[in-house]
């Protein structure tokens, strides 16, 4: 998806595109739920990305190509932020 230039609207190029991350906590709670394009927080509803406890964990989308990323959101499972401090956004370009 490609928004258009001209308009403040939000827009969700991330969503079902190729996602990765660290590991997979529990082998249910995968990457891709991360960018599904569903909105709700619960666990029970695999509705959540989820990994195994690590130092520096990470989550990553491949957009595909080439974009300008004027922002980014997140939306956290715990609304006291414990499971997300300190959250590092870098996005990079491929080379070919």
């Amino acid at each position: 998806m490609i928004c258009p230039a001209d308009t403040y609207e939000v827009c969700h190029v991330a969503t079902n595109l190729p996602a990765s991350q660290i590991s997979v906590y529990n082998n249910q709670y995968g990457a891709s739920l991360a960018n599904d394009g569903r909105r709700r927080t619960s666990l029970d509803e695999l509705s959540c990305s989820v990994s195994d406890v690590a130092d520096h964990p990470w989550w990553r989308v491949d957009l595909g190509i080439p974009l300008t990323v004027t922002g980014v959101f997140f939306t956290n499972r715990d609304v006291e932020g414990t499971y997300t401090p300190g959250i590092f956004v870098l996005i990079l370009q491929a080379r070919a």
